[in-house]
């Protein structure tokens, strides 16, 4: 008798571990935004810290901007294009580092439009009405129905989520 208590206590354990992890599966990432936004919101500079993988999202904000400005400069036929992306690489890096702080992102998260925020910045703005792609057990991007090619990503570190990188919008004049 006391063999059969033991199995459906096992089978329990199993079911609520399942429900656990089905529920953190689909959940976790909204609950990533919420508490990212309320943090913002309340300027806790502490927690918002903790969403927010820093070195990675400079290296990511650095490659696109850098493929953004190569593809600008392989249009101009005048040979300036090479002088261009010499000289906008050379200010980009210390603009992102300042950009991508603490006080940086705070500005970026909580700014009330992406109008009253800056061109890297509104990037970096979660929408108003985020849809969430996932990508992987480890990876989600944070986007909108207006603009599903670009986006916030999101990386697992261990059971939290942290922004990691961006994917900026299609360049209109392509």
């Amino acid at each position: 008798m006391a063999r059969g208590k033991w199995k459906i206590a096992a089978a329990a354990a199993i079911l609520i571990l399942i429900a656990c992890g089905t529920l953190w599966y689909f959940e976790s990432p909204v609950w990533t935004l919420k508490s990212m936004r309320d943090a913002a919101q309340s300027r806790d500079a502490d927690a918002l810290d903790a969403y927010i993988d820093y070195p990675a999202l400079r290296e990511s904000l650095k490659a696109e901007l850098m493929a953004r400005m190569m593809t600008e400069a392989q249009k101009d036929k005048s040979g300036f294009g090479s002088i261009g992306v010499a000289f906008g690489s050379t200010i980009m890096g210390p603009m992102i580092d300042g950009l991508v702080s603490p006080a940086g992102m705070r500005a970026a998260l909580i700014a009330e439009s992406k109008q009253n925020a800056g061109a890297a910045a509104s990037a970096l703005h979660v929408p108003e009405k985020p849809v969430i792609i996932r990508r992987s057990f480890s990876e989600f991007v944070v986007t909108t129905k207006e603009q599903p090619d670009s986006g916030l990503i999101f990386k697992r570190h261990g059971l939290s989520w942290r922004l990691s990188g961006v994917e900026l919008p299609p360049d209109p004049s392509s």
